[in-house]
């Protein structure tokens, strides 16, 4: 079961944890220099989306397997269902996040004026200017002045104004594009991938993926192949196995129920499946990753 915003947020403080919260049910949050327990090599898919605005210290994580050096004046965005782990966090690291449901950002109505998904996917991570960083500030300081007023009847309806100008707005700036357009190979690949975020559960054939996209298999295959270094097979069985590992090193559920999560058969098909992608069985994974 993914956890909502509302119990995200409590599970975070009754584990102990601080910041400064401030949110609107399971919509919106902003969240202020939480503290954190590193769990090194323990990987988390969220159902949320995560925008962090480093404001002091480093930081450093992945995003789907890709690492990121997180700075002062950095801002990173994580999108829904995609494999994040904090790696490492600096003594001195204060950051803000911005957390908002998917439902939320599609209450925006931004999807066909601005692709957000196409272009964070791409480029997650940016280092702001002044002036950037001032606008993102004043966005910031605005949501946390605007949700303690329960009162106001258009709370939620400014909210959303205000995340949409903000988009809009800054979203050229903070993920602009580089000096090299995206290609034709380049957008099939950023679609197959979120196609496979968000089937993965269900479709592990790249018959299905080439159906959905108007292609043959072959075709398919090889554009991700030549854009991302890595077959269109292969992003499928990262996605399956890499939610494999965070179940395995971060809940206690035996390896018969993640199986059944993963919508594998069985657990011996499951099994086999980890086994010849990561190398050893799930058992002796979970095993090595506990005694570390």
């Amino acid at each position: 079961m993914r956890n909502t915003l509302t119990e995200t947020l409590n599970n975070y403080l009754e584990a102990g944890h601080t910041g400064e919260i401030y949110s609107i049910g399971d919509h919106f949050s902003v969240v202020c220099n939480p503290s954190f327990t590193i769990m090194p090599n323990h990987p988390y898919r969220s159902p949320l989306v995560v925008a962090l605005y480093c404001t002091a210290g480093h930081a450093s994580g992945r995003i789907n397997a890709r690492t990121y050096s997180i700075e002062e004046g950095g801002f990173l965005i994580v999108l829904p269902n995609q494999i994040t782990e904090l790696a490492d966090v600096d003594s001195d690291f204060e950051a803000t996040y911005v957390i908002m449901s998917e439902e939320f950002t599609a209450s925006l109505g931004i999807g066909n004026t601005f692709d957000i998904g196409a272009i964070v996917a791409e480029h997650p991570y940016a280092v702001l200017g002044s002036r950037t960083r001032g606008a993102l500030e004043a966005y910031i300081s605005m949501c946390k002045n605007l949700i303690p007023t329960e009162a106001n009847p258009h709370r939620m309806e400014i909210l959303q104004l205000l995340t949409r100008a903000f988009f809009l707005g800054l979203g050229h700036f903070l993920h602009e594009p580089t000096a090299t357009t995206t290609t034709r190979q380049s957008e099939i690949t950023s679609s197959f991938i979120r196609h496979v975020e968000r089937s993965y559960l269900e479709h592990r054939d790249l018959a299905y993926y080439a159906e959905v996209m108007n292609m043959t298999a072959k075709h398919l295959s090889t554009v991700v192949k030549q854009t991302s270094g890595k077959s269109a097979v292969e992003w499928i069985e990262k996605y399956v196995t890499l939610d494999a590992i965070t179940q395995l090193t971060t809940t206690t559920k035996s390896i018969k129920q993640i199986a059944y999560d993963l919508n594998f058969p069985s657990q011996s098909f499951f099994g086999k499946y980890f086994a010849r992608i990561v190398g050893c069985s799930p058992a002796a994974y979970r095993e090595k990753e506990m005694a570390k």
